[in-house]
């Protein structure tokens, strides 16, 4: 009786442990239609002279030129600064005003979901809709509010040409800040209520409540938050689209903000250089993993910790 007991309980586990393989099977199939192929169809394709003007044409396999090309073109190292510094500029202030807002509306108060609601909806708004607005209505050189701003405090400002940066900027703090609070808010949800009243009990101040209380909790959400944050915005292409007054150029860059993903396309279609695009996006993926993996050794290393 025993015996059969047992080998009922292995079967359910067998059948568990395919069931579980199961569900997992139609993402898995999906990942690796739309995204593990074209990758890997990039990562090959950029070894060859390959270009949409020559379709037809068997490609000639050249190794490692498209990125010796890369690597030795003063104008991908004009993007990649244009990319670092928007990056970093960008989710920094994102960083910053997303964890203001999520100390504030963590508190329970009186409206807090109606902000809360109110702070999302930015995030909602498509960018490409959202840069053109700000475009039209906030940095016009003329009638712009930010225009009519800076001459009252007497500062000096030509529109969105030539401080084209800042409108870039302006549009991505103002769209991506509510996804760092929202994740903030999560981070932030995991503390436990024993210890924040026992915080209180004790009698800590702000700063020590939140440096030795709550951010130890909320630090992996805060890091994750900013690396997302960081990979997305090497594609930000729409904003600058806008602002770009002319299709992004394959030489130097007059205005400042032509990045790698706009690189990109001027590679693609209007160089009609494919390879070198493929190249570039090969890039730009594995910068994205560096990050990844940056996060998730961080994690194995609190772990370990605990």
């Amino acid at each position: 009786m025993d015996f059969g007991v047992n080998n009922l309980a292995i079967t359910f586990d067998i059948k568990d442990k395919y069931l579980k393989w199961l569900f997992v099977l139609p993402a898995l199939t999906l990942l690796t239609i739309f995204a593990i192929i074209p990758y890997l169809w990039t990562f090959g394709m950029s070894f060859y002279d390959y270009s949409v003007s020559i379709f037809g044409r068997t490609p000639d396999f050249i190794g490692l030129q498209n990125y010796e090309i890369l690597m030795t073109h003063p104008d991908i190292w004009l993007r990649f600064q244009n990319t670092a510094k928007f990056s970093v500029t960008a989710v920094t202030i994102e960083f910053l005003f997303g964890l203001m807002l999520a100390m504030l509306l963590f508190e329970h108060f009186r409206g807090r979901r109606l902000i809360l609601t109110l702070c999302v909806l930015p995030m909602m708004i498509a960018p490409e809709i959202t840069a053109m607005v700000f475009k039209m209505v906030m940095f016009r050189p003329d009638i712009g509010f930010v225009n009519y701003l800076m001459k009252l405090l007497g500062i000096p400002y030509e529109g969105y040409g030539k401080d084209a940066f800042f409108s870039v900027v302006s549009v991505d703090v103002w769209t991506w800040t509510p996804f760092i609070m929202l994740m903030i808010i999560g981070g932030l949800s995991s503390v436990p209520k024993s210890v924040l009243e026992s915080s209180d009990v004790d009698g800590a101040g702000w700063w020590s409540r939140f440096r030795y209380v709550i951010f130890p909790y909320a630090r992996p959400f805060m890091l994750l938050a900013v690396i997302f944050r960081l990979a997305d915005s090497f594609r930000t292409w729409e904003v600058i689209r806008e602002f770009l007054e002319v299709p992004p150029p394959v030489g130097p860059d007059p205005l400042g903000i032509d990045m790698l993903p706009s690189y990109l396309y001027a590679l693609a279609f209007r160089a009609f250089k494919s390879s070198e695009m493929m190249a570039t996006a090969i890039i730009m993926v594995v910068m994205s993993l560096v990050l990844v993996y940056t996060y998730l050794r961080y994690l194995k290393r609190i772990e370990k910790h605990e």
